[in-house]
């Protein structure tokens, strides 16, 4: 398993072929399924994702900006 910080530059990469028209939505998902990541949504300004840490759910959201949002207080997954 990846760590958080190594899942965010995967995404920001991944994003950006997007952004590109490198990649479809249907790459995305096939490459977040690489590193046992589910989409949940991709825009051209944002990305979101889950992904279990350890034994416990997280969403990451990873914006164009480089900013990242990490909520890990998940009542229910995804």
């Amino acid at each position: 398993m990846k760590n958080q910080g190594q899942i965010k530059n995967y995404t920001q990469i991944v994003h950006q072929y997007y952004l590109d028209e490198t990649f479809e939505k249907s790459d995305v998902e096939e490459w977040l399924g690489e590193i046992d990541c589910e989409l949940h949504d991709l825009t051209k300004h944002k990305i979101v994702f889950s992904y279990f840490d350890d034994w416990y759910p997280t969403r990451m959201t990873v914006y164009k900006s480089g900013r990242v949002k990490v909520e890990t207080d998940l009542d229910e997954f995804p």
